[in-house]
């Protein structure tokens, strides 16, 4: 069969094709997903670089994994679903940068309706929402002012009467106990299945 031909497959006869190791449906699959996945990626990660590994990655995956494709429901949710967690990996290994919660919140903006992806956002927020709760006095404080009124170390600093280090440490902090918290909960098992295949 030729490359050109697949083109006017569903992805339900190509994923099977590429489940028995066709590898001109594996090279359809790639074309037909790759743009997409690669401009979902890196949106939210601001790398192209590291966004090209992530999608690399991810398809050598598909291709190592290729017989258990049959198990799969959607081959698209699979391979946003996929980039996604490859990204959340990346972003809570960038995490000392202070921009993890707001990546990780940011990931789970521009979905499509997977009910699966839905209830991630909910269990990431839940557990957000309650580890802001149980941070201390001044730190939930200056997190607050940081994150959610957008406010600027200086900023934060002035309005609390403390130093611009106070400021960053309590954040780094604040940082610190929700990558801990989410770790803790396991926010990222829906995608546990995932991870067997990764």
């Amino acid at each position: 069969m030729q490359t050109q031909n697949l083109s006017h497959l569903e992805d339900e006869a190509l994923t099977e094709l590429v489940s028995g190791g066709n590898k001109h449906a594996f090279d359809e699959l790639y074309r037909r997903y790759w743009e997409k996945l690669f401009m979902y990626v890196v949106k939210v990660i601001k790398d192209k670089d590291e966004a090209e590994d992530i999608l690399q990655e991810v398809f050598v995956s598909v291709w190592n994994r290729r017989e258990h494709l049959t198990q799969i429901e959607s081959i698209s949710a699979y391979l946003f679903s996929a980039v996604r967690f490859q990204g959340l990996k990346y972003i809570q290994k960038e995490s000392k940068k202070g921009l993890f919660i707001n990546s990780l919140l940011n990931f789970f903006t521009d979905v499509d309706n997977c009910v699966y992806e839905q209830q991630a956002l909910k269990e990431v927020e839940q557990v957000l929402d309650n580890t802001i709760k149980d941070l201390p006095p001044k730190m939930q404080e200056v997190f607050i002012l940081s994150r959610k009124e957008q406010l600027s170390h200086k900023e934060i600093a002035e309005t609390l009467n403390i130093s611009d280090k106070t400021v960053k440490k309590q954040i780094g902090n604040a940082l610190k106990i929700f990558r801990m918290k989410l770790e803790k909960e396991n926010f990222i098992s829906v995608f546990i299945l995932l991870a067997s295949y990764l």
